[in-house]
This record gives C-alpha cells, sequence and structure tokens, in this order.
C-alpha cells in the first residue's frame, strides 16, 4: 500500500510540474498572449508627424499632441492644441475626446490619423473679462462659383455667402454639395488672412495659394480650389 501510494504521488507531481511548463496553470500565458495582442494592435505612426508626449489626455492613450510637421502645418494654431488619434472620426478615442472636451473640434484627416483642435482661449467661469458669444454677421450676398477638390477630381459650382465687414474686410463661406462649408477670410486690402471649416471658427494661415487672372482670385487652400470675382469682395 505505501509503494501505492507512493507512485501516486510521484506520477501526480510529474504531471504538475509539466503544466506549470507548459503554461496550462497560472497567469503566465494569459500575460503572454495579452502582450503579442498588444503588440500586435501598437499603432505606428508615420514620419510625417511630429508625435509629443506618451498618449493623450492620460500617459498610455492611443491619441497624441502633435507638434509642426509637414502633415499639421494647414491645422496649426498659436491659439490652440493639436491632437491626432489613429483611425477614423467616429472611433471611440476621437469621440471621448470631442464628447467631453467642449473647446475640442475635428478639423482633418492625414495618414490615417484624425486630428482634433483644441482651444485653449478660455475665460474663467463667471469672470467679468469673459467674452460674450459674437454674432454671426448677416450674408451680404449670395451666388454660385467654380471650385474643385481631389487634385480635380471633383470640379463642380458651389453656392456661398459673402460678409462684408465694417471694416472693410469680407468673408467668403463656401457651401459643398455634401454639405460642407469653406469659410475664407479676406482682409481689408483684399487679400487672405486665413481658412477655417466654418465662419465662426477662427481663422486659421495655412497652406493658401492665391493668385489674381483677369479680376477673379484663383485660389488654392490644400487640394482645394476656389474662383472667386473681385466683385464678389467689393459688393458691385
Amino acid at each position: 500500500m505505501r509503494h501505492a501510494a507512493r507512485s501516486l504521488s510521484s506520477a501526480l507531481y510529474a504531471t504538475i510540474v509539466a503544466l506549470a511548463f507548459s503554461g496550462g496553470f497560472g497567469a503566465g500565458g494569459a500575460s503572454t498572449s495579452a502582450q503579442a495582442a498588444g503588440t500586435a494592435s501598437r499603432f505606428e505612426w508615420p514620419a510625417s508627424f511630429n508625435v509629443l508626449g506618451d498618449g493623450y489626455p492620460h500617459s498610455g492613450d492611443a491619441c497624441r499632441r502633435l507638434g509642426e510637421s509637414a502633415a499639421t502645418a494647414n491645422y496649426l494654431d498659436h491659439m490652440a492644441m493639436l491632437v491626432g488619434c489613429p483611425g477614423a472620426s467616429d472611433s471611440a478615442a476621437v469621440r471621448a475626446i470631442v464628447g467631453h472636451q467642449r473647446h475640442a473640434r475635428v478639423v482633418g484627416e492625414a495618414d490615417g490619423v484624425t486630428l482634433i483642435s483644441i482651444s485653449t482661449e478660455r475665460g474663467p467661469v463667471g469672470s467679468q473679462n469673459s467674452h460674450a458669444p459674437v454674432k454671426e454677421s448677416p450674408i451680404s450676398a449670395t451666388g454660385t462659383l467654380a471650385c474643385e477638390r481631389d487634385n480635380g477630381q471633383t470640379k463642380t459650382m458651389c453656392k456661398f455667402g459673402v460678409v462684408h465687414h465694417s471694416d472693410r474686410s469680407n468673408t467668403v463661406v463656401v457651401y459643398w454639395p455634401d454639405g460642407t462649408t469653406r469659410a475664407i477670410f479676406f482682409g481689408a486690402n483684399g487679400r487672405i488672412i486665413g481658412t477655417a471649416a466654418a465662419a465662426s471658427d477662427r481663422p486659421m494661415p495655412g497652406n493658401t495659394l492665391t493668385r489674381k487672372h483677369a479680376g477673379i482670385n484663383l485660389i488654392s487652400v490644400g487640394n482645394e480650389r476656389y474662383e472667386i470675382e473681385d466683385t464678389v469682395l467689393s459688393g458691385d
């Protein structure tokens, strides 16, 4: 009986050792699998971005703060912070930032990264120095103008509205057929001072080129093209 008990004990010990080395017991095997999955899902940031920090808004998060680079030149603003999140604009990471930070808005996409601008211009709540919301000026005139994007793949006529301001500056808002807009801000001298997604946004200097031909301003904003006549700006 003693011999049989010792044999059974030795066999049980051998089985436990074998299971331990094979990862059948304990969290070692599961931990290794989790690490492998985490490594496989880690996003490789393109070289076109200047990535800052190790996560936004918290360390280890998927999104990152972005500095100046070729991919972000059109989206930088000295009054805002630029954040990039891997994936589309409807991803959970993007929704978490835009949904919880009232000054955050999606401004574009580049190289598989959704770009979010977060305004850093905040006044103390209840402060007498806080600025009241600016009432948007009424549209002075409307019409249509030639427009294209995607390097000429989309050529059409877009509706526009222009606001003539008291300081002789102008804001032209172009309405694309898909519902998106482009606001182009002109100074009193007729030169472009910036563009934005909407007239209520802050003008942002960026990759904007302008040349004039026969009284028409030929304007390039990234891969977008617009033709705005001088008469639109002068109100004649």
